[in-house]
């Protein structure tokens, strides 16, 4: 039932895949043209003056996240990269023979004729069918008789035997890969031919591992979300002969994504706004990949793309050649899960935090045991906070858990003095207010500890799983009035039903007082 679902042709996802060929195909020709000549390796048989940098559609799918090095700020991935482009003179329709069955051949002329191998001409008017056991059929003349065309396209057989090295490819590189970066698959160096929306057209699909480099952003760490940037482009071909775009689902994926309306409808609604983008992401990323996906530590939430030219000046290229150079971007957004660094870190650090409140409430006389809560709790906040900033880069970059600990610091550091100067005057000031004025220093304490930690998890109220905890508490919290307090739901019905009675009442007076007006009025 699934798979039935899953290609008919009037299912919206059907519709919508069909209305992204249609978009990719009209940056093409739009008919096929068996007169075109091959473009070439040096790109000779297409005029650029004329037609245009040659179009090269690109598409890709995300296999696996790899890893992700915030200290190097380097990321790996496992990635496919579909390529297609127009080559008219490289490929022709596939045909087949036909099978003639006679009253006097046999079942083994037919079988083997079913498998033999059709010869054509140079002139395409003879035509001779070859068989294995060395029996042949001729068809003089009546050619078109024992052939059909298929309605596919093939590579031309003098292109078949080596298409990578014998027809022209767009040289697709990696720009922001560490090392040189070739295709994994021994397979994916053969051209194919593919039919979009009935145009043919040139494919090549490769698989790409690459380790890039991008810039990462840091400052609302560990809430922190980075764009996973790779750029592709090609070092032979510049701006004028070659663009590259991507494909129209990938584009409209991004729009989406970033679109400032649809953002503003769907802010009612998040649950709706979270479907359409795992619906998007399922179609670029691969859910069953381990990294970006579930319980990793970066989630992949947005996928897009872009499309820019770099200039480039005869000092970064061997052939002293200037100009721009088309460049596509996969834009890979990913967000970290904090939840590990909540629990493991966040959690202790702010119980110590609360055990400090003890000092304030130890007798001041006692100035040893009140520096032994304070130094304690304090080298502890040092010792957690140490491993956190090990995860980061040595740069200059002050994150969010850089200012929540230095506040808590701060919050120690004046609770120290606190203890200090209530030893220093416990002889000064009335004892048994010295002992209300640290109470409400206590509680002043706790105010500002409470505040910096609910400035720290902030950013969590923006995320789906604060949506869901609060969808969670209103269910559990109604579940446990009806269980625990059934009287209330009594009362809360008879006031909706009195409520309800009074209401129609109420309608039902203002209706007579409008009838007897309009009668009025009549008479």
């Amino acid at each position: 039932m699934s798979e039935r679902r899953m290609y008919d042709k009037s299912s919206p996802m059907m519709k919508s895949m069909a209305g992204h060929i249609n978009c990719d195909i009209a940056e093409f020709s739009e008919n096929y043209d068996e007169t075109a000549p091959p473009v070439g390796l040096d790109m000779d048989g297409h005029d650029t003056f004329l037609m245009g940098p040659k179009a090269v559609m690109l598409d890709s799918f995300i296999v696996d996240l790899l890893n992700v090095d915030t200290s190097a700020q380097t990321f790996r991935l496992k990635l496919l990269l579909n390529m297609d482009w127009e080559d008219d003179g490289t490929i022709e329709p596939e045909t087949k023979a036909k099978r003639v069955l006679t009253k006097h051949s046999t079942f083994a002329e037919t079988s083997t004729a079913s498998f033999g191998s059709f010869n054509r001409g140079s002139n395409g008017g003879d035509h001779s069918r070859s068989f294995n056991g060395g029996v042949s059929k001729s068809f003089n003349g009546g050619a078109q008789t024992g052939v059909y065309k298929t309605g596919k396209y093939v590579l031309k057989p003098h292109f078949q035997d080596d298409a990578q090295a014998s027809t022209w490819n767009p040289e697709v590189v990696l720009v922001n890969a560490i090392a040189d970066e070739d295709p994994i698959e021994a397979g994916s160096k053969f051209h194919s031919v593919k039919m979009l929306a009935g145009r043919p057209v040139i494919s090549r699909t490769v698989l790409y591992q690459p380790e890039c480099r991008c810039k990462f952003t840091f400052s609302n760490f560990p809430f922190d979300e980075t764009d996973l940037v790779v750029r592709f482009g090609s070092n032979k071909w510049n701006s004028e002969q070659v663009n590259f775009m991507w494909s129209h689902r990938l584009r409209s994926m991004g729009r989406n994504s970033y679109n400032a309306h649809s953002a503003s409808r769907n802010h009612n609604d998040p649950s709706k706004a979270m479907r359409r983008q795992s619906s998007s992401l399922r179609q670029s990323v691969d859910q069953n990949a381990i990294g970006g996906v579930g319980l990793s530590e970066f989630e992949i939430v947005r996928v897009r793309v872009e499309t820019d030219e770099k200039d480039v000046n005869s000092m970064q290229r061997y052939d002293n050649a200037q100009g721009a150079f088309s460049q596509a971007h996969l834009i890979i957004r990913v967000r970290r899960d904090p939840f590990s660094y909540l629990l493991r870190v966040a959690t202790v650090a702010e119980l110590l935090m609360f055990l400090e409140v003890l000092s304030f409430l130890t007798d001041n006389s006692d100035l040893s045991a009140r520096f032994s809560i304070s130094g304690t709790i304090f080298l502890a906040m040092v010792s957690l906070y140490g491993p956190m900033a090990d995860n980061l880069p040595k740069v200059s970059v002050v994150t969010r858990v850089d200012k929540w600990h230095l506040q808590n610091f701060f919050l120690l550091f004046v609770s120290n003095v606190e203890n200090l100067m209530a030893f220093m005057f416990r002889g000064v000031i009335n004892r048994r207010f010295m002992e209300n004025f640290e109470s409400v220093l206590g509680i002043l304490y706790l105010f500002f500890v409470i505040k910096n930690f609910n400035w720290f998890v902030a950013p969590l109220k923006e995320r789906e799983e604060y949506e869901l905890l609060l969808d969670w508490l209103e269910d559990t919290s109604d579940w446990l009035k009806e269980k625990f307090l059934p009287w209330r739901n009594k009362n809360k019905g008879r006031k909706s039903v009195a409520a309800k009675s009074w209401g129609t009442a109420a309608t039902e007076v203002r209706g007579a007082v409008r009838f007897k007006n309009s009668v009025i009025k009549h008479d």
